[in-house]
């Protein structure tokens, strides 16, 4: 944004203190168990002859600081002698998300295409039912009806599944990653985190209510003299709360659906709702009264990182992995009784239960796609409808057996390879060497692995406070929803504008330079430039995939 230097803190700001919809939508219901005893045989996805495939797909960061390609996996080694089918891995070079989208594009363009790709295809304008129109890859029903005993079992008895990874039109495009099934419950790994020695020390429950969270982080400013509430100026804004106790989805700087939610049936826009101002009000408050980390606008990673680490900040939002699994033995170093805990997303009137949670659905829009160059399609998803058995996704997110783990009174354990690998590596990263756990992958989810990734007690709890309430997400956040190519690119063009203003004025109220009247001005502007046109696309996008 070309404006003063003040009006550029709202996206540190705004992540950590409104809740939008950016990844967490849709009414997921109650999955049967897929990855089960009762799952055909892995046979089934057996190939006559064997078969060299491409797959292109960008490398996960714990993969890439491992190893140069996934060709190098045991456990892709493993799929290959399984399957009769080898994968040639072939990585986007490139370090940053958008490296990747230019990579993929001058990849289409030039028609040199692998025979498969592996992706989050939100990346995508249009996503895969343009690269269907384009010709870039084919359809997948009667290839997965015919080569996909595994995939098909949970289609049929899941069928909310089914409808997330079908177009509008009932077409299929991707061969998905899936959590689902009785070891594929979790579908939250972040939330609100605090020091829990210090609510201890003083005397205080874990905040539930806003008004417990301004007790509780006033008395971290005023008895223990530290910053109450830090933040990340990177954090993208999916990582908030606040605004969510208020009913209402939070503010987005980028052009998406993350500001719209579903109340009654119908589409609504957060920012333009009535109870988004007693939002502002609270955040103008607590930022006033030095609630909030005054730094904000200049906290890097390591910045925060310090904060936390070095028992100057109180709460924040995290990740169950990265921010609890890291910052506790890194307190404890200085501070041996130093705890950290999850804390529930907050709500306004005690006793009510959270709605705005970051959830996920069964599908996060990563599969594979297989393009019109491929010689071998029925070949190809024969071996990733591998990935849907027990014995397949037991490889997947275990490894081999007897090398990456073993099995204790009937369930997986990793062996000290992984828990305490011999270089010295982070879980995350021996985990990356050897196998495919905690990326998105095709095939499915297996949370047993996070039972052991989670080695704290504290991280144990998290993943279960975090996902108590997370059906209730499915009631109020946007589905996956499909938007025609024009439709895309109108609904960017307005959202863009709109959150150029919001962020601007947004900012301007909740540092104090502006009342909390004028943002009624601001709604104005707002509806001039067509807002409730971009509710109606995607009130028109939600009807479609309902009919699905």
């Amino acid at each position: 944004m070309k404006r003063n230097k003040a009006f550029k803190v709202l996206p540190v700001l705004a992540s950590v203190l409104v809740l939008s919809l950016v990844t967490a939508c849709g009414n997921s219901g109650t999955t049967k168990e897929a990855n089960g005893s009762t799952a055909p045989a892995a046979t089934s996805s057996v190939s006559k002859d064997p078969v060299k495939v491409t797959l292109w797909t960008p490398m996960n960061p714990n993969a890439k600081a491992v190893v140069k390609s996934l060709n190098e996996l045991p456990m892709v080694q493993e799929w290959a002698k399984k399957t009769n089918v080898t994968f040639d891995f072939q990585h986007s070079s490139g370090n940053t998300p958008q490296d990747d989208v230019q990579q993929y594009g001058v990849m289409v363009a030039s028609n040199n295409l692998p025979d498969s790709m592996l992706w989050n295809w939100n990346s995508v304008q249009g996503g895969t039912s343009k690269m269907f129109k384009d010709g870039t890859i084919i359809k997948l029903n009667d290839l997965i009806e015919k080569n996909a005993p595994n995939l098909k079992k949970i289609l049929d008895a899941n069928p909310q599944i089914a409808k997330q990874i079908k177009a509008d039109n009932g077409d299929i495009y991707a061969l998905p990653h899936l959590k689902v099934g009785q070891y594929g419950q979790y579908k939250t790994f972040s939330g609100m985190v605090i020091r829990q020695d210090w609510l201890e020390e003083l005397g205080l429950q874990a905040p539930e209510t806003i008004d417990e969270w301004e007790t509780v982080l006033r008395a971290f400013k005023e008895k223990k003299g530290v910053i109450p509430f830090t933040l990340n100026k990177s954090y993208p804004l999916s990582f908030a709360d606040f605004a969510g106790a208020y009913g209402v989805a939070g503010m987005s700087t980028i052009a998406n659906a993350s500001s719209f939610y579903i109340d009654g049936g119908k589409v609504k826009f957060g920012p333009t709702q009535p109870e988004f101002k007693q939002y502002l009000t609270t955040m103008q408050k607590w930022y006033k009264e030095g609630l909030i980390d005054p730094d904000f606008a200049s906290n890097d990673t390591k910045t925060m990182d310090a904060k936390i680490t070095s028992g100057k900040a109180g709460a924040f939002y995290g990740f169950i992995g990265g921010s609890i699994g890291t910052y506790t033995p890194a307190l404890q170093k200085t501070d041996p009784k130093a705890k950290l805990a999850a804390v529930q997303y907050p709500v306004l009137k005690k006793g009510d239960e959270p709605k705005f949670v970051q959830a996920s659905w069964e599908y996060d829009n990563i599969g594979t796609v297989i393009t019109s160059t491929n010689k071998h399609a029925a070949e190809t998803v024969k071996a990733i409808d591998y990935l849907y058995s027990d014995e397949g996704a037991m490889l997947k997110n275990f490894g081999v057996e007897g090398q990456t783990y073993t099995k204790v009174d009937g369930q997986p354990k990793y062996t000290d390879l992984i828990l305490k690998n011999p270089d010295n590596l982070p879980i995350s990263q021996a985990m990356a060497k050897y196998f495919i756990a905690n990326y998105g992958f095709s095939g499915l989810d297996d949370d047993r692995y996070n039972d052991q990734y989670y080695q704290l007690q504290a991280q144990k709890d998290a993943v279960k406070l975090y996902a108590k309430y997370a059906n209730n997400a499915y009631k109020v956040m946007l589905p996956p929803v499909v938007l025609s190519t024009d439709e895309a690119k109108e609904s960017a063009k307005i959202l863009n504008d709109v959150s150029t203003l919001l962020t601007e004025q947004i900012t301007k109220v909740v540092m104090g330079a502006a009342k909390v009247e004028d943002y009624d001005k601001t709604m104005e502007q707002v509806k001039k430039m067509n807002i409730d046109r971009a509710v109606e696309i995607y009130q028109t996008a939600t009807d479609r995939y309902n009919k699905r």
